[in-house]
């Protein structure tokens, strides 16, 4: 009787020892439709693009595969491929079995199921909304600073954003939150280097692009309306600014009016307006076509101050401070603070001194840190 007690307590021990074995350990595995019999690999992957393939598996007839990390992996940003189409899979560490199910064709959408890992879901879900059309840009930028797991936020915001410097102050507030949350885990240290280079990089283009530096005044403009009233910048002091040189005849300007007019709904009774300044009109080299003959040049004028108007009522830039010369390039104040192409836009604190330069893609995120 004690020989088989001492057996059982020994059988128990050894379970106990196999299943905490166990725990540690990670399986990835699924079914790839349409990729029979083919190398499939399971690789690291970092936010400045760089690649570790870790393990690889050939697929069965019907496509399945399965991965087997007996000491588990770390919290990061890791991929199953097949040829140059991948599943994501973001791990926070500790995962023990991840499945992940779907059509070859269907990996470049980010059609597929993936359980057992929260994050992964939350991933390829968030992007399939947006690749259908179900979430805007704005929306998924609300999405990526403020509501997602900064793990997930970050390949989010490479994948739509790109590696791009105009959009380092998005990536900053994400590597900030990353940091918090995950100071130890490799990608956040390499995130944090390239954002960095980024900021660098913005801060550069910038510089060589505009007139102006942030922190100094706003210089001073004085333009009439399409009611021929004069309507001045300073006028506006004690207010946030926007102040945004675009055009009825530039389509990314008109593009990007949407957004812009979002934003001023969400923050208008805090204090944040816009005042727009359009390059429509007639500037020295487009009178030129017209060799003197003035009464041809009024009615140029005329009909350019019309489509002005057309597309404030059409875009529906509710505000009232719209402003113009009707000299197009030749417009003083696009020469003061160097713009050279539009949509520009120069965001001014409440003290009438420049906040940002050019926050187009990253509006709402300036205007919070003044507001």
């Amino acid at each position: 009787m004690k020989n088989l007690l001492q057996l059982l307590l020994f059988s128990c021990v050894l379970l106990v020892i196999s299943s905490c074995g166990d725990d540690k350990g990670l399986t990835v595995q699924g079914t790839i439709e349409d990729a029979p019999s083919m190398n499939i690999f399971f690789d690291k992957t970092g936010p400045d693009k760089t690649t570790q393939s870790l393990e690889s598996v050939q697929s069965g007839a019907d496509g399945s595969f399965k991965f087997k990390f007996p000491e588990g992996l770390a919290g990061g940003t890791y991929r199953v491929r097949v040829g140059a189409r991948a599943a994501e899979v973001i791990l926070l560490g500790g995962e023990k079995s991840i499945h992940i199910n779907g059509k070859l064709d269907d990996l470049k959408t980010y059609n597929y199921d993936v359980t057992g890992s929260p994050t992964s879901e939350q991933f390829s879900k968030t992007l399939q909304q947006y690749y259908s059309g179900e979430i805007s840009k704005l929306d998924l930028q609300t999405l990526i600073t403020n509501d997602l797991d900064p793990l997930v936020a970050m390949p989010l915001a490479i994948k739509v954003y790109q590696n791009s410097p105009e959009y380092a102050g998005l990536h900053r507030i994400i590597c900030t939150r990353l940091t918090d949350k995950y100071p130890d885990l490799d990608c956040t240290e390499t995130y944090e280097g390239l954002v960095q280079q980024l900021e660098a990089q913005n801060a550069r283009a910038k510089r060589n692009k505009y007139n102006v530096e942030v922190g100094q005044m706003a210089p001073e403009i004085a333009l009439p309306g399409l009611d021929g009233k004069t309507r001045k910048l300073s006028d506006l002091k004690g207010e946030i600014v926007l102040l945004d040189f675009w055009a009825s005849w530039c389509g990314p300007c008109r593009k990007a009016n949407p957004h812009l007019v979002s934003v001023y709904r969400k923050y208008k009774d805090q204090g944040f307006t816009v005042y727009s300044l359009s390059l429509d009109g007639l500037d020295k080299r487009t009178k030129a076509r017209y060799k003197g003959d003035q009464k041809q040049i009024d009615a140029k004028l005329a009909d350019s101050k019309k489509r002005w108007k057309n597309a404030i009522e059409k875009d529906k830039l509710i505000w009232d401070h719209h402003v113009s010369a009707l000299e197009k390039w030749d417009t003083q104040a696009a020469k003061e603070y160097g713009v050279r192409s539009i949509p520009s836009t120069f965001l001014i604190d409440r003290d009438g001194k420049i906040a940002a330069l050019n926050p187009r893609n990253t509006l709402e995120q300036e205007l919070l840190k003044i507001l």
